[in-house]
């Protein structure tokens, strides 16, 4: 007998498992991941709407972000709920149906005939999207070894990112080839497609006899009759969550109030560009943000520190942000690179997601992420409405586009309003000198 052959043939053996339990793991968040880039696709479609919109439902600015805002409003009030749940029920049931409710949302607003009936739509978009990156980051808590996740929190921010740039990019032409309410309808009947995906393939736990083995200190198993009340205490009371969870939605003000919304109708009221290269610079916010979430998590876990990159993140978006308002007039080439560097140095926050893992224990994992979404969203959901009114209190004289009453807005009227986003950058700044250094550990909290 060939004693090498056999074992060369076991060792493929001992090794299947484990390369199944990988393939497997990777298919999961995969399809998880695929409902977060839906999600953020159906977040950021107003922007390239804001003609039809502005003739259908909403002729003044805070209108129409009012308009956007009340999907963020939605996602960001139902963050802690979607937490506890996903703690509770498992991704599974959750994201499935949190996809059916995008996807439905997504098929009122197409046949909205009033603001408050696309309201509606919005609001259940928001639902159903809060469960998106709280179910996501669970997978991966569930599935991926300890010393990945920061990497698997950039990796997943990064794909549902793409949604947004898919959205901001090319919803612009779909709308002006099939109409807004087409493209609505369209979506929706992808997210119901998707819904019967999810069930199929996404599972909530490891089973006792599958190869856990992706390192040698995988992930602390989750314990799925966790008091929820309970757990919701211990996450608010922990006073590094609260100062995390500022710091993250302060961040995060550019990219939802400008990257979401007031960017297209700012480079085309304000500085001439048309509908479609609007939309294709505005999108490079979020290409940023896909190749900046891998990077920063990468480097962070390198360094063994998480303050010190999001502060130096945080000090170059401030800058970089002041340019982009502020300079005038920038070659196209010039704008489309701080743009690209908004979202790739604001994307550095996506750490404080890691600090509040780390800070809390891993039972509470997902209530602790939905309170720092929760936080993250609703002050970019204020701000978008917030702008919206600073816009109309400041407008001159009424000038307005006559073939569908929209309002148009001046260069130093959009400056007057945008100051919100250097203003909301810099409060971040100082709430970092607050926030403890985890190194990296979890901080014995379990």
């Amino acid at each position: 007998m060939n004693t090498s052959s056999l074992a060369i043939g076991e060792s493929e053996v001992i090794a299947n498992p484990r390369k199944n339990y990988i393939l497997r793991a990777c298919a999961i968040w995969g399809f998880a991941t695929l409902f977060y880039f839906y999600d953020n696709l159906l977040q950021v479609s107003p922007s390239a709407m804001k003609p039809e919109l502005s003739l259908a439902f909403a002729k003044e600015a805070e209108q129409f972000g009012s308009l956007s805002a009340f999907c963020l409003y939605a996602y960001g009030l139902m963050q802690i709920p979607a937490g506890i749940l996903m703690d509770r029920f498992g991704p599974r049931r959750l994201l499935t149906l949190a996809c059916l409710l995008c996807s439905v949302g997504s098929l009122l607003f197409g046949v909205a005939t009033t603001l408050w009936e696309a309201k509606f739509g919005r609001v259940m978009i928001g639902v159903g999207a809060a469960f998106a990156l709280v179910g996501c980051l669970k997978i991966a808590n569930h599935w991926f070894s300890s010393n990945r996740i920061a990497l698997m929190t950039g990796l997943t921010v990064t794909v549902g990112f793409l949604g947004a740039v898919f959205g901001l990019s090319t919803v612009s032409k779909i709308v002006e080839y099939f109409g807004w309410r087409q493209s609505m309808t369209l979506g929706g009947w992808f997210g119901l497609l998707l819904a019967a995906l999810l069930w199929l393939v996404l599972r909530d736990k490891i089973k006792e006899n599958e190869s856990v083995s992706l390192s040698s200190k995988p992930v602390t198993a989750v314990r799925p009759n966790a008091d929820m009340i309970t757990g919701l205490i211990t996450v608010l009371k922990h006073k590094q969550t609260w100062i995390a969870a500022l710091y993250a939605g302060l961040m995060f003000v550019p990219t939802l109030a400008f990257g979401g919304l007031w960017g297209i109708p700012f480079l085309v009221e304000a500085h001439g560009f048309d509908r479609a290269s609007a939309g294709m610079c505005i999108s490079l916010i979020y290409v940023g943000w896909v190749f900046g979430c891998p990077l920063w998590g990468l480097l962070s876990d390198f360094l063994k520190l998480r303050n010190f990159p999001m502060m130096i993140a945080t000090i170059v978006t401030l800058a970089d942000c002041l340019a982009i308002l502020y300079l005038h007039p920038l070659p196209v080439e010039v704008l489309g690179t701080l743009l690209f560097c908004l979202g790739f140095f604001s994307s550095g926050f996506i750490l404080a997601f890691t600090v509040v893992q780390e800070s809390n224990p891993s039972h509470v994992s997902g209530t602790a992420i939905g309170f720092t979404n929760a936080l993250n969203t609703l002050w970019g959901a204020l701000a978008q409405p917030i702008i919206g009114k600073i816009l109309d209190m400041n407008h001159a004289q009424g000038v307005s586009d006559p073939t569908v009453g929209e309002r148009i807005f001046t260069l130093a009227e959009y400056q007057h309003a945008l100051l919100t986003l250097p203003i909301s950058l810099l409060l971040s700044l100082c709430l970092l000198f607050f926030l403890k250094e985890t190194y990296c550990r979890t901080q014995g909290r379990q």
